[in-house]
This record gives C-alpha cells, sequence and structure tokens, in this order.
C-alpha cells in the first residue's frame, strides 16, 4: 500500500471548543480534534465511530434540554479500532498525554459491535448514513463525472486503509465494485490513510495529493455547509451504485452502567424524533432499517 509521510490538514473549524479560556492550540505542535470535554469532571464518557463528529455539538445541545440540565460530558470521535483498548481498560493516548477513561458509552458499527460484544449491553441500530459520493478537487479538474472515472490513468484517488479502518474501507469498495478492475486498481495504487481517514482523505484531495475520494455523503455535505466553511471545500458526485455503501450505526451501554441514569438518558435520547431530526440536518438518513444483531 502506498502512504505518504507528509502531513496534511483541512482548514478544520472547532466543533466545539472555541469559547474555551487558556487555549493552547498552535497548528503544527497542539492540535486535537477528536477529544472533547473534560475527562477529569465528565459525568458521561461516550466513545463514537469518528465520522459522526459533526452532529455531536447540536446533539448535545438537544440532549441537555432533553435532560433539562447541562452535564458534563466527554466524547471521543475515532475509528473504533483506535478506542477498542479503552473499552478493556487501557489507556489512549495523543502524543504524550494519555486518557485512561471509564465509558459508558459506545457508539459503532454492528461489525465493530459484534467484536466487543462481551463488554457491552445492548447494542441497537438508531441511524444510517446516505451512502458513498465521491470528492474531487473543487472545480473538478479532471472532470470526474462517475467511478468509471477513476480507472483513467490520470486519475489518483485517496481511500480509507483496509487494514486499520476495515468497516468503511468494505463500504466504499462495495459502492466501486460495479467498475471491472477499479477495486484492483485501488489495491495498486491509492493513497492510503494510516489511522483516521476523515482526517486524512479529504486533505489528500484538498492538496492535490489524490484527484478524488470515495466519501459518506455527510462528509460531502459537511465539506460544502456555510456554517463551517466559509468557502465550500470540495465538489461531488453522486451515483446510483453508492447506495450500496449505506452503512448503519448503533449505540450500546458498557456493562456495568446499564443503570446508569445519564447513560441510560443518552441510549434512550437516540431514539427521540429530534436526535434523527438532527441527524438528518447534518446529512444522514431521515429514515434507518433496522437489522439484527
Amino acid at each position: 500500500m502506498k502512504r505518504k509521510n507528509n502531513c496534511y490538514t483541512l482548514p478544520w473549524p472547532f466543533d466545539t471548543g472555541k469559547d474555551i479560556i487558556n487555549q493552547i492550540f498552535l497548528p503544527g505542535s497542539n492540535v486535537v480534534y477528536d477529544f472533547h470535554g473534560d475527562p477529569c469532571k465528565a459525568e458521561l464518557i461516550i466513545l463514537m465511530e469518528g465520522n459522526q463528529f459533526m452532529v455531536i455539538p447540536d446533539l448535545l445541545e438537544a440532549f441537555y434540554d432533553y435532560l433539562g440540565r447541562k452535564v458534563e460530558v466527554f466524547y471521543a470521535t475515532l475509528p473504533p479500532p483506535r478506542f477498542r483498548a479503552a473499552i478493556f481498560g487501557e489507556p489512549l493516548a495523543v502524543g504524550n498525554l494519555k486518557l485512561s477513561l471509564k465509558p459508558q458509552i459506545i457508539m459503532a458499527p454492528p461489525e465493530f459491535m459484534a467484536k466487543i460484544s462481551e463488554a457491552i449491553s445492548g447494542p441497537k441500530t438508531f441511524m444510517q448514513n446516505r451512502g458513498v459520493v465521491l470528492i474531487t478537487r473543487r472545480g473538478n479538474p479532471k472532470n470526474i463525472q462517475a467511478p468509471e472515472d477513476l480507472l483513467r490513468p490520470d486519475v489518483k484517488i485517496a481511500i480509507s486503509n483496509p487494514k486499520t479502518e476495515a468497516n468503511s474501507y468494505k463500504s466504499y469498495s462495495r459502492a466501486l465494485e460495479h467498475v471491472p478492475g477499479l477495486l484492483e486498481k485501488i489495491q495498486k495504487e491509492a493513497l492510503f490513510s494510516s489511522l483516521i481517514h476523515h482526517r486524512e482523505v479529504p486533505a489528500f484531495v484538498f492538496y492535490g495529493e489524490a484527484d478524488a475520494a470515495p466519501l459518506y455523503f455527510h462528509f460531502a455535505y459537511y465539506y460544502q455547509n456555510p456554517r463551517f466553511f466559509e468557502d465550500p471545500l470540495f465538489d461531488y458526485i453522486t451515483f446510483p451504485e453508492g447506495q450500496k455503501g449505506v452503512s448503519h450505526y448503533q449505540v450500546a451501554l458498557v456493562k456495568g452502567y446499564e443503570e446508569d441514569d445519564l447513560a441510560r438518558s443518552w441510549y434512550e435520547f437516540l431514539d427521540h424524533p429530534e436526535a434523527r431530526a438532527i441527524y438528518a440536518k447534518h446529512g444522514f438518513s431521515k429514515e434507518f432499517s433496522q437489522i439484527k444483531n
């Protein structure tokens, strides 16, 4: 697999934290996007699949209204394999910083939930996304119109890493496998992420290291949302087979916290119409199909 040692990042907005005093945020040095809140004071700790990150600030505000009070919440938005260790009592590390967490809630795809079944209770599907699209650089300089164009020798592809983020890679592969030879080109030539594809892959496209990338629709929607970006970061192309890449989202209680009031409230809140409306506002599906565990 091809990998780049260069470090590329998008002009990410703060989804939370911008109003916190005593900021030590320095791009190139002290940058942390996927950890939110105060783990020392947290009443509720949630570890969740990272590609939901844009939803959570709005979801938390609605959750506080649902509860009738604001609570201290710490959450991490990471690929599930990256936070698996924390579920079983091992610390997470960000550079020199170590976090020993005791999560009450896990939010992850069904495939991951099945692998940690001994540690969780009541996994249930509460949402699904809207499948896969292709993002391109603004203006679509390579004039990419469909997945078939990815076969062109002048088109470079970026995609999530099949070893470190197998679930998203499988979703993207399902959406592209109808094009003969395309998966073979991806395996031989694609630029793969290393650990967190929702941070790395779009940056490869943004800086011209790749011309296109398959991503979930809600990412493409986010990158064009003026609430987050003054100017759209990418163009995107929809295609019918993108629906084959639809993924489901589950929530579960960590064993030992089944009777925890706050954890139970979050678990139940995700079924509330307002929670589903917030997900839909951020580009997720308004409906979902329940799946068996």
